[in-house]
């Protein structure tokens, strides 16, 4: 393709070229009211306040994997318009100690019934730490209006039956209040565009093809 026609391309074209979401939600805190307007249920789950950090961790844990309840958060997105991308950055680190170990998991849904595993957080070496960051979001999570989130922690060890401290080795939302801009959850959403667009669109294309015909 001559530059010409590409530099044409990228002014009929533009939300294909450089889209902008048409839904973002983010936040850091996850102490704030505003970090909770998308969480529909919680179970085995608190929030949990150490130091500098803020982030959500199972209430108790078990001696070992098989034996765990998960510390559950799920979010539900109800969107107007079908979803053509999604864009996911989620902060849901795992850390090892002696005392326990953490392994989360994250799910995707379109109805809130039959989930997808989007990412498998495995537990890290003794004494360090590992994180999630961007998830692969599949097809077969878009083309709905509905976006299901569902974060499942795994704290487990000697001490996590107790709860507290001993099951901060699987977190949500982990957040520093000596960093206060940094975000511990960022989502964007572009629609499937309406059907004038999507005309507007095709006719946009249409008319370059003719173009790029004469200009041979």
């Amino acid at each position: 393709m001559r530059p010409w026609i590409a530099a044409l391309c990228l002014l009929v074209l533009p939300g294909l070229a450089h889209a902008v979401p048409d839904f973002s939600y983010s936040y850091g805190d996850p102490y704030l009211a505003s970090s909770q307007t998308y969480i529909v249920s919680t179970s085995n789950a608190v929030l949990y306040s150490e130091g500098v950090v803020h982030t959500w961790k199972p209430s108790v844990g078990g001696t070992t994997f098989g034996s765990t309840t998960p510390g559950r958060i799920t979010y539900h997105f109800s969107l107007p318009s079908p979803a053509a991308a999604i864009s996911l950055w989620m902060n849901m680190p795992t850390f090892h100690w002696s005392y326990s170990q953490g392994h989360n998991f994250l799910f995707g849904s379109t109805d809130g019934t039959n989930w997808t595993q989007l990412a498998d957080v495995l537990p890290p070496a003794f004494g360090s730490a590992r994180d999630l960051g961007t998830v692969a979001i599949p097809g077969s999570l878009l083309g709905a209006n509905d976006l299901w989130l569902r974060a499942d922690l795994y704290s487990y060890g000697s001490f996590a039956p107790s709860g507290g401290v001993y099951t901060n080795t699987a977190q949500l939302s982990r957040w520093a209040t000596n960093n206060p801009t940094a975000k511990s959850f960022r989502l964007e959403v572009t629609y499937v565009p309406e059907p004038a667009t999507a005309l507007l669109v095709l006719c946009g294309l249409g008319t370059l093809a003719g173009v790029a015909r004469c200009a041979r």
